[in-house]
C-alpha cells in the first residue's frame, strides 16, 4: 500500500497539470478494465461492464500547488494559487516547478500577522530576472515537496487529498470480483478548483448513481476541526458537506453493507468544503449522489496523515458494494 502511495503523490499534479497522474494510473489500470480512455478535460475513464444501473465512481487527481505569475529583475517569482494554499503552512517549505527545478516557498517578514500569498515569493536560487526565466515559465505549476513515510500504522505525505483517493480506486479495479452494474471509474481533473473535470464526465456519462472517492477532515487532534471523522475509526461515509447532500438511499446502503461484512465505518459531516459529487447532482434531472472518505490530519500541506486501516475500510466497502 504504501509504495503504491508514494508513486502517486511523487508525480507532479497540480490542478490543470495531471498528465503525469493519469499517464500512471493509465499504465497501471489498463488489465483491469473493458476500456479505458481520457475525455477533452483530461478525465481518466475506466469502464466495465455489467448489467445493471449505471455508477460512476469518483477520485481526483490534482492537488493544490502555486503557479508563477510574475519574475522580479532579482529573480524572485510571485505565485498565485491552484486550490486553497494557507501561506502560513506552507511557507519555508521546498516546492518543485513541473520541469523539475526546485527552490523555496517564502516571504520577506515570516512573523507577519497577516501573511498573504502576494506577500510571498519562490526563491530558485536565480541571480535576476533572466536567469530566473532561463530555468522556469510564467504559468508554470509548483507543488510542495514531500516525503512518504509510514509511522504508526499511519501513512503521511503531501497530496494524500486526494492521490489516496485514487489509489483506492485503482485498487477496486484491481479486487473486483464481479459487478452487478454498468462501472465507470473516473479520475478526475481540476476538483481543487472548482469541481470542474467531474462535471464534464458527469455530464457525458450521465449515471444512475455517482460516489466520490476523497479525503475528509480528521478532528482528533489539538486544534483540529470540529468534524466527527477520527482516524482509525473506518471508511466514512459521507452525508453532506458544503456542495452537496447525499442520497439517504446511498447512505443507509453503504451502512447496512458494512454492518453485514463488518467493515469499519463512520460518518462524515462537513459544514464546507466539497467534493466531485457537488458538480453531479444538479445535472440533467438529477443524479444520486454518495460519498465514501478516507479521514486525514493536517489537510493541504506537505505532511497530510491517514490511517492504513481506514484505507483498506474505504476500499473494501466499494468493492463489496459494486459486487451486491
Amino acid at each position: 500500500m504504501i509504495e503504491q502511495i508514494r508513486k502517486l503523490t511523487d508525480l507532479h499534479g497540480v490542478s490543470g497539470n495531471e498528465r503525469a497522474v493519469a499517464s500512471y494510473i493509465k499504465n497501471e489500470i489498463l488489465p483491469y478494465a473493458d476500456k479505458v480512455y481520457e475525455d477533452v478535460l483530461g478525465n481518466l475513464v475506466a469502464v466495465k461492464r455489467g448489467e445493471g444501473p449505471r455508477v460512476m465512481l469518483m477520485a481526483h487527481m490534482d492537488e493544490i500547488g502555486l503557479v508563477a505569475t510574475f519574475v522580479d529583475e532579482k529573480g524572485f517569482i510571485r505565485v498565485s494559487a491552484a486550490g486553497y494554499v494557507n501561506p502560513r503552512v506552507t511557507i519555508g517549505r521546498a516546492v518543485v516547478f513541473e520541469n523539475g527545478v526546485q527552490g523555496i516557498f517564502t516571504c520577506g517578514n515570516e512573523e507577519e500577522k497577516d501573511l498573504k500569498l502576494k506577500n510571498c515569493y519562490v526563491d530558485i536560487g536565480a541571480r535576476d530576472r533572466a536567469e530566473a526565466l532561463s530555468r522556469i515559465e510564467i504559468g508554470m505549476a509548483a507543488s510542495m515537496v514531500c516525503e512518504t513515510f509510514e509511522t504508526g500504522g499511519r501513512i503521511v505525505s503531501g497530496a494524500l487529498d486526494n492521490r489516496v483517493g485514487c489509489y483506492c480506486l485503482m485498487e477496486v479495479l484491481r479486487r473486483l470480483k464481479s459487478c452487478s452494474c454498468e462501472l465507470y471509474v473516473v479520475f478526475t481533473v481540476q476538483e481543487e478548483v472548482g469541481l470542474r473535470g467531474a462535471k464534464v464526465s458527469g455530464f457525458e456519462i450521465s449515471p444512475d448513481i455517482a460516489i466520490a472517492v476523497d479525503v475528509t477532515l480528521s478532528g482528533d487532534h489539538p486544534d483540529g476541526p470540529d468534524t466527527a471523522a477520527s482516524l482509525g475509526r473506518g471508511a466514512a461515509i459521507k452525508l453532506r458537506d458544503g456542495s452537496a447532500i447525499c442520497s439517504r438511499e446511498i447512505v443507509e446502503d453503504l451502512e447496512n453493507l458494512a454492518a453485514r461484512k463488518g467493515i469499519a465505518v463512520q460518518r462524515d459531516v462537513l459544514s464546507g468544503g466539497g467534493t466531485d459529487i457537488g458538480s453531479v447532482q444538479l445535472l440533467g434531472k438529477g443524479i444520486q449522489v454518495g460519498g465514501v472518505s478516507v479521514p486525514i490530519r493536517y489537510c493541504h500541506t506537505a505532511v497530510e496523515m491517514a490511517d492504513c486501516g481506514d484505507i483498506e475500510a474505504t476500499i473494501g466497502l466499494l468493492a463489496a458494494y459494486l459486487e451486491k
